[in-house]
């Protein structure tokens, strides 16, 4: 029997936490293949995944943005790893990044798969981002802009993939209730977002007075991380102006979807998607386990089929859609299974990596001299 490919995931380390969708993507691919050996970039002692060989690149679990020295011992491990047949680039391409794997790519003659893991804050640079014998968006709407701007570059589509997930027990549920103050009943919405970009947060912010008219019971969670040093002031800003009895501010929940799974549903009105996965993960989760999720139908979240989308982040169109969710059971319940069934079909991990493995195969199978070249 031949030995099978080996495959290089390049990426931040694949080590807990994972709040990060690169992490998950390389995570939920890595442990799905069967036709190829996945070796990935993690730190020493780390928690084994199945079926996965780990390279010791990094000192610690890592940030949203690498320091200078780990983006050095990600280069380093690549000139190291000789025993790779093929590497897979799993990053927000940026000119430096991608100007260092596009040389050792050309001085090494290895085959390489691009995923596109968010898209770049402008198009017009895109061909000089992109150097992967096959690049992966994973929207339709990112391959149709970078297309634009490197027409003759090989770019398919693999959406983000989402792991069978296990319902939290009532405890953990419980845990996240009394950390947050939720009463026992009532609605409750969650926004699992940046507050300080994209402009979702401020979009919720003005549906919370229509809403509480509607619902005069309900609560609305901003479930976010921090990007930027501007979230801590935004935070504050949005506790003095929302009304406290019907708003909850929580930063780095350690399980959101123990919040998510008691949400009658996740508020997404996000304009801009920079900085995050194409169809944020959270958003996919969410309908994996039966909670329905609404966003604002532009860019690659109108390709999220699963989820309602809307056409403007007016809040009286969104205080009306709630009202139905919540008040006309037999539609809420079409909703969440027909999140649920896109998910399994479209996102599934095994599903996912399937269609990864067979570029990592069709990749491999060319000569070495005419990935040099390329």
């Amino acid at each position: 029997m031949s030995t099978p490919p080996r495959v290089l995931f390049v990426s931040k380390p694949v080590v807990p936490p994972y709040h990060d969708g690169t992490k998950c993507l390389v995570r939920d691919v890595a442990t799905n293949l069967e036709l190829v050996h996945p070796l990935v970039m993690a730190t020493p002692g780390a928690a084994p995944l199945p079926g996965v060989e780990f390279v010791p690149v990094y000192r610690d679990s890592g940030s949203y943005s690498p320091a200078l020295a780990e983006n050095a011992r990600a280069a380093f491990a690549l000139v190291a790893r000789r025993d790779a047949d093929l590497w897979h680039f799993v990053f927000a391409p940026n000119p430096k990044s991608s100007a260092v794997g596009r040389a050792l790519r050309r001085v090494l003659g290895k085959r390489v798969v691009q995923t596109v893991a968010s898209p770049p804050r402008s198009f017009d640079a895109a061909d000089s981002l992109l150097f992967g014998d096959v690049v992966v968006a994973q929207s339709r709407d990112t391959r149709t802009r970078l297309l634009a701007h490197a027409p003759a570059r090989r770019i398919e589509v693999i959406p983000p993939p989402v792991p069978m997930l296990h319902p939290r027990t009532h405890a953990e549920k419980e845990n996240v209730r009394e950390r947050l103050l939720l009463p026992e009943g009532g609605p409750l919405y969650v926004y699992p977002g940046d507050i300080e970009l994209g402009g979702g947060a401020e979009h919720v912010a003005r549906m919370v007075e229509p809403l509480v008219r509607s619902e005069p019971d309900a609560i609305v969670v901003f479930a976010y991380r921090a990007k930027t040093p501007r979230a801590a002031g935004v935070a504050r800003e949005l506790e003095q102006r929302l009304p406290a009895r019907h708003v909850r501010l929580c930063e780095t929940l350690p399980d959101v979807l123990a919040l998510i799974e008691r949400a009658d549903a996740v508020l997404f009105p996000v304009e801009d998607l920079w900085g995050k996965v194409d169809m944020p993960i959270v958003l996919l989760e969410s309908m994996r386990l039966g909670v329905p999720v609404v966003v604002l139908a532009r860019g690659p979240l109108s390709e999220i089929a699963g989820a309602l989308s809307l056409p403007s982040p007016e809040p009286e169109s969104w205080v009306r859609l709630l009202t139905l969710l919540r008040r006309e059971p037999g539609y809420a319940e079409s909703v969440r299974e027909a999140g649920k069934l896109y998910v399994a079909r479209e996102h599934d991990a095994r599903v996912v990596a399937r269609r990864y493995e067979e570029l990592y195969v069709e990749v491999c199978a060319r000569p070495a001299s005419r990935a040099r070249r390329a």
